[in-house]
């Protein structure tokens, strides 16, 4: 369940007023979503990161009264795809007249209606479908990969079913345009239901973006101290690549910190890999969102493990 948003409008009808609530959050017992918005600070010290931006959503289209319909990014974070970077500003179908406009941080775009509006979790948005073909026709490759590598895998924690490339094959058809028509016909042929995080999604788009080969997905090795899974295997180069995933959906955004145990149990897991005579190559979120010729980017990580490049695609 949601954490409680408190409005000063509402709080002013049961006799506080917009002074007590500067105070409390001053004092650190309420935080501040948006102007006129709060939410207890204990609620909100308990929210990931990917939650908090779910509650200034919630505070920007519960605000104000009448339908606001999320759309892109905004939809895709209350529909539980990854979105990847953050994003400040809360997307809105624009309805005609209204055209795009801008206030504060609501944006009002124009899009063509692909499926009829839903409802999710009482928040009017796009459909699933629509919200990642959206994303795909509108966003650059790597951010659009992972939410559409997502929706490939039935998502069991909010009961949702896998979409199929067909399915969304045939929505693409109907955007407004040739070139959104390709940039998201591309994302769809791309996507991989393999990719099993947002991190692992971001990387194969990267790779691919910059040349290197196609890797294999999960590929498992049997080593003397067990059978062993990787993110990535180049078989005709003898080289895995693994994600780090103890950062989520970009960079700085720090979920759980890996324990001693599980680090040990990761470098002995590494070894075994590497003793079988297969190179390793391990990158996190800093890696994969440095600039390409940054010495300690993902790119460079992997020339220098020799995996070949070919043009850019």
């Amino acid at each position: 369940m949601d954490p409680a948003l408190i409005f000063s409008a509402d709080a002013e009808a049961s006799g506080t007023d917009r002074r007590s609530l500067a105070l409390s959050c001053r004092s650190g017992k309420l935080v501040r979503l948006r102007p006129g918005v709060y939410m207890q600070a204990d609620d909100w010290q308990k929210l990931p990161p990917w939650e908090r931006q779910r509650a200034r959503i919630r505070a920007a289209v519960e605000q104000v009264p009448g339908q606001r319909v999320l759309i892109q990014q905004s939809a895709a974070v209350i529909w539980g795809l990854p979105v990847i970077g953050d994003s400040p500003e809360v997307l809105l179908l624009a309805i005609h007249p209204t055209h795009g406009r801008r206030r504060g941080n609501l944006r009002w775009t124009e899009r063509r209606l692909l499926e009829p509006v839903t409802t999710r979790d009482g928040v009017p948005v796009t459909s699933r479908a629509h919200t990642v073909v959206d994303m795909a026709a509108y966003l650059n490759f790597e951010r659009a990969v992972p939410a559409m590598d997502h929706v490939l895998r039935p998502d069991p924690d909010r009961g949702l079913p896998a979409l199929r490339k067909e399915q969304l094959r045939e929505l693409a058809e109907h955007l407004p345009d040739s070139t959104k028509r390709l940039r998201a016909r591309r994302v769809i042929d791309f996507a991989q239901v393999l990719s099993e995080s947002a991190g692992e999604s971001y990387s194969r788009a990267v790779l691919y973006r910059h040349g290197f080969p196609d890797p294999k997905l999960q590929h498992e090795f049997a080593t003397s101290a067990g059978r062993f899974r990787t993110d990535f295997y180049w078989p005709g180069h003898k080289l895995a690549g693994e994600f780090d995933g103890s950062v989520k959906y970009g960079r700085g955004k720090a979920s759980i910190a890996p324990t001693w145990d599980t680090l040990l149990r990761e470098k002995r897991r590494e070894d075994a890999i590497r003793a079988t005579g297969v190179g390793f190559v391990r990158w996190s979120w800093n890696d994969i969102t440095r600039p390409p010729q940054h010495p300690e980017a993902l790119v460079q990580r992997l020339v220098r493990a020799g995996l070949p490049q070919s043009r850019h695609r």
